[in-house]
């Protein structure tokens, strides 16, 4: 029988205690077998990827004794085309998250400023910490958009990297083209402006402004950073990228990112996804469609939408959010629940399909005519 060991109490570092560890719940409990589980809490496509990026993966899989190309080349000479930027600007990375977590690391020392919205989406703060920095949120609007003036405020000569998020995640609110080009203007050159497009088609079909020639106009540090895991149906592939302002911006992340982390079956989907704009755009349409849907039955049973021009809506609760998302879990439907000050809370929903939005309205109709 061995001795136990004293408790290290140097180990693990302070900043990693003060995480909370709790990974995405991807398949959910199943509550009633009878019942499918509708998983409308990680802001999925309700559909597969395009059959062009399946069989592509098919066929790559068939490879994968081989690493993969560490930068992507042929993902990213496509990227550079489509946007009209040099390649050497672009750096790809495991879903978007993989670029915000690099911003954290290469623009970061210890004690340094983060500025935020919140709600946000959790990799900001979690990504600040891991840096050793400090993290300031700035609350959302009432409608869920991200509040330009309170963000500018809150920047200060320590403020080193500034996350910017439109769609905004969890709330779905689009900025207007006025106020990314107020941040641009006024936001100081010392720091790093990261302006998070993980819902960019979702936002531009939505009548959203195409935001490159916006950031353009800033001359300090930036990088815009888009999915492949929303409007592409991409999400267990995990490819993202970012589009810098500079490729000495770009050179920053390729230096701070780990060898291989998009893999080759994941690049081959990419690829084959971003050339078949058909697809994408019938599922942006559809996904569309049926928020709007969802929206308005919503409305009708006293819940309140906030605006969103992505694949989810946040909707204010006539009574308890908490409440709400657990009679929704009984019934195997699983959605986010937060607090939303001055109300009961909030539910965030992924738009699912017609089939998963009737029985959502169907649980919440059983509840609210108690």
């Amino acid at each position: 029988m061995g001795v136990p060991h004293p408790q290290n109490e140097s180990f693990p570092a302070q900043r990693i205690k003060a995480l909370v560890s709790v990974p995405a719940r991807v398949t959910p409990p199943t509550k009633d077998s009878s019942k499918p589980v509708r998983s409308l809490h990680l802001n999925e496509s309700p559909y597969p990827p395009s059959s062009a990026a399946i069989r592509a993966m098919q066929l790559a899989s068939e490879a994968t004794n081989r690493y993969p190309d560490h930068n992507g080349t042929d993902l990213v000479d496509v990227i550079a085309e489509r946007n009209d930027v040099a390649s050497d600007r672009i750096v790809i990375g495991a879903g978007s998250n993989e670029i915000l977590f690099s911003s954290a690391a290469i623009a970061l020392d210890p004690s340094d400023e983060v500025v935020a919205p919140v709600p946000g989406f959790p990799a900001y703060a979690k990504s600040t910490a891991l840096a050793g920095g400090l993290f300031v949120g700035v609350p959302v609007r009432a409608d869920g958009l991200v509040d330009v003036p309170a963000m500018l405020k809150a920047v200060t000569g320590r403020t080193r990297v500034v996350f910017v998020s439109s769609p905004h995640n969890p709330t779905g609110g689009l900025l207007p083209k006025k106020e990314i080009e107020r941040l641009v203007k006024e936001l100081p050159d010392h720091l790093l402006l990261h302006f998070d497009e993980a819902y960019y088609e979702f936002g531009l079909a939505a009548g959203g402004p195409e935001t490159l020639p916006i950031l353009a106009g800033r001359t300090g540090p930036w990088i815009a950073s888009r999915s492949f895991s929303k409007a592409y149906g991409l999400a267990g592939a995990r490819v993202g990228y970012g589009i810098a302002s500079s490729a000495e911006v770009a050179d920053a992340y390729r230096r701070a990112r780990i060898n291989f982390t998009v893999g080759a079956v994941a690049l081959a989907g990419a690829l084959a996804a971003i050339r078949d704009p058909a697809h994408t755009h019938a599922t942006i349409d559809k996904i569309a469609a049926e928020r709007d849907w969802l929206a308005a039955r919503l409305q009708e049973l006293g819940f309140v939408s906030l605006p969103s021009a992505a694949n989810f809506l946040t909707v204010l609760t006539p009574l308890s959010a908490s409440v709400v998302e657990n009679k929704l879990a009984t019934e195997n439907i699983y959605v986010i629940g937060m607090p939303w000050r001055d109300t009961h809370g909030a539910i965030r929903i992924t738009v699912g399909t017609r089939e998963d939005s009737e029985a959502v309205i169907a649980s919440l109709k059983s509840l609210v005519n108690k």
